[in-house]
């Protein structure tokens, strides 16, 4: 097993990959928030809450409807991106 300043390699692997997903995670959040400011010149308060809305929803397509991981990982952001649109017709577009 080699080391890196003291750290041993796969300890060191493993916080470079979890640094890696977490950018990734605020990257894609960030990106959403300014497409979103970027095409209607609205701030999206409600933009982290359908985030969590989509890890509920798969999360509940797993344990109560009894979907695979992957296919709940393709529906769940499909569901809340039509609730996201019935959100934006029906409230937003009329500001």
């Amino acid at each position: 097993m080699f080391t890196i300043l003291g750290v041993p390699g796969p300890q060191l692997f493993g916080q470079l990959l979890l640094g890696l997903i977490n950018g990734a995670f605020y990257a894609m959040l960030s990106l959403g928030l300014a497409v979103i400011f970027g095409m209607l010149n609205i701030i999206n308060f409600a933009h982290g809450a359908l985030f969590m809305m989509g890890a509920f929803v798969a999360w509940m397509m797993l344990e109560y409807l009894g979907i695979g991981y992957f296919p709940a990982l393709i529906l769940a952001p499909l569901v809340v991106g039509a609730f996201g649109m019935l959100m934006e017709r029906t409230i937003i577009r009329p500001l």
